[in-house]
This record gives C-alpha cells, sequence and structure tokens, in this order.
C-alpha cells in the first residue's frame, strides 16, 4: 500500500501465501528399513541457535512512509487486545499487506514483543475467528520465503520465558479448531514453519502425520472452504513429505483430483514412521 495515496499497489515477485505453494527444500528418503529427513540443500537452512549469521537489513524504496506506517501498526496492536475489534483488525491488515516486504517481515520477526503478541492474538480466546485467522496469516505471510525472517521469529521461542512457539500453537488448532478459515491459514503457518528443518522434525515427533490425517478426514470434499483445507494438507505433504522419485512420478495436479492419493501417502508415511521408531 502506498501511504502517500492511501491506494494499494502491487509489490513484484511475492507470491500470494493463500494460493501459492515453495517447495522447503526438504525430504523424507525411505532406504527400505527407516524413514528419515534430509535437507535437499543444506545452505537452505541456518539454525536459529547459529549467531554467526548476520540478517541483511536492506530497507525498501519507500522507507520514510512505510516505516512510519509500520511503527504505528506495530504499536496499535501491542495495545491491549480488548481494543476496538476494527481498529485491531485494520492494523492486522495494513501489517500482513507490508509484510510481504523481506525487510518488514524481517523486522517484525525481530521484535519479539510483537511476535508474541500475534501468538496470543491466534490462540484460542474471546477474540473473533477474523481477527484470530488474520494474526495467523500475518505471522505466516512474514515468515514465508525470509528465512532470516524465520531465524529471528524462532530465537524468540522455546527457551525459560517461552517454552514453546507458534508451531505447538498450530498443532493444537489442528487438534481442536474446526472452522476452515483458521485452518486454512493455520497450514498456512505451518508450511512457512516447516521451512526450517528443525521445525518440521518437531512437527513430525508431536505425531504431525497422525494429526494431518485427523484433519483431512474431517474435512468434507464438497465444502468449498473444506476442499481448500485439504488442498493445503495435500501441498504440504508434496513440498515437505514426499521422495523426490515420487513427486516426479505424479504432479500435484494429478493427486489434487485423486482425494484417495493424499490420505494413502499420508498414512503410508506414518507406517514407515511408527516402523522406524520400533527398529529404533
Amino acid at each position: 500500500m502506498n501511504l502517500a495515496t492511501g491506494v494499494k499497489e502491487a509489490r513484484l515477485n511475492v507470491p500470494d501465501p493463500e494460493e501459492d505453494h515453495v517447495s522447503s527444500g526438504l525430504t523424507i528418503v525411505d532406504d527400505s528399513d527407516f524413514v528419515h529427513i534430509e535437507a535437499k540443500s543444506e545452505e537452505a537452512f541456518i539454525s536459529h541457535e547459529d549467531p554467526s549469521f548476520q540478517h541483511p537489513m536492506r530497507p525498501p524504496a519507500d522507507t520514510v512512509a512505510e516505516s512510519s506506517s509500520f511503527s504505528e501498526v506495530v504499536n496499535q496492536i501491542k495495545e491491549d487486545s480488548s481494543q476496538d475489534a476494527v481498529k485491531l483488525l485494520s492494523a492486522l491488515e495494513d501489517l500482513e499487506d507490508l509484510s510481504h516486504s523481506y525487510h518488514w517481515g524481517l523486522s517484525l520477526a525481530k521484535d519479539g514483543a510483537l511476535i508474541h503478541k500475534l501468538l496470543q492474538l491466534l490462540l484460542p480466546s474471546n477474540l473473533s475467528l477474523e481477527i484470530r485467522s488474520l494474526a495467523t496469516l500475518v505471522f505466516g505471510t512474514a515468515l514465508r520465503n525470509n528465512p532470516a525472517a524465520l531465524d529471528a521469529a524462532l530465537s524468540h521461542f522455546y527457551r525459560d520465558e517461552w517454552p514453546e512457539g507458534p508451531l505447538e500453537a498450530v498443532i493444537a488448532a489442528l487438534l481442536h479448531e474446526h472452522a476452515p478459515m483458521l485452518l486454512n491459514r493455520m497450514m498456512f503457518l505451518l508450511s512457512s514453519l516447516c521451512q526450517d528443518k528443525h521445525q518440521l522434525h518437531r512437527f513430525l515427533d508431536a505425531g504431525g502425520i497422525e494429526i494431518l490425517i485427523g484433519v483431512y478426514d474431517a474435512m468434507s470434499a464438497g465444502s468449498d472452504g473444506e476442499s481448500k483445507t485439504r488442498t493445503k494438507i495435500t501441498h504440504f505433504l508434496v513440498d515437505n513429505l514426499m521422495p523426490s522419485d515420487q513427486e516426479d512420478e505424479l504432479t500435484l495436479e494429478e493427486s489434487k483430483l485423486d482425494a484417495d492419493w493424499t490420505i494413502i501417502q499420508l498414512h503410508r508415511l506414518e507406517e514407515q514412521r511408527q516402523n522406524r521408531v520400533v527398529i529404533s
């Protein structure tokens, strides 16, 4: 959005977070006896525990106007969540728009207080479904295709004061929520988080495949919202869990035409995971 005119403008080379999917660069390798996850490119992942990594901060062209807007909406969101719901929604919408930028996505992720606030907003509460869904979308948008932002965001969790992170909130939502809009955005946030191989491992170790099976089975193929949830699960499966050779054998579009394909693959992967546990 152009802050000088109030007119929304397109950002180039930014995928639509609700539609596009990008491979995380991870695959599960089946070597007959057990399954393990490996990175397709080691350079694609940088641990948030690695202090040697320096985050590049190249400001966008319209720095002055966007900086003012960013600071304003961040301050609004950090205020008590009992504030006017309309103002909170507006602030979240503006922040989501800014978060497509590498620079502002990283700025958001480096602000620990803001990251914690976004997590609180997406958790179950008396807040509206719209606010929780939008907070989830903001979180996922800032991290998507932005490894530095993902690294920065994760650095605020898994410590004494915050022993759990956004992944655990996503898992809880997939287990207990039923609204397709919220589940769709939780799947988007899950995909963004699992660009980090450690988050993917953590999800699988928490029974992630069984969780996805449960959500997929609960969704109806006849409802647009629920069908979209199923499609997002298929995207996640293909991007993060399918061996490369199987990706070549069956394209994503073909798999979406066969509702049984996704559930069969998920059950197969869960069986392999359980066999690995028994062997180990």
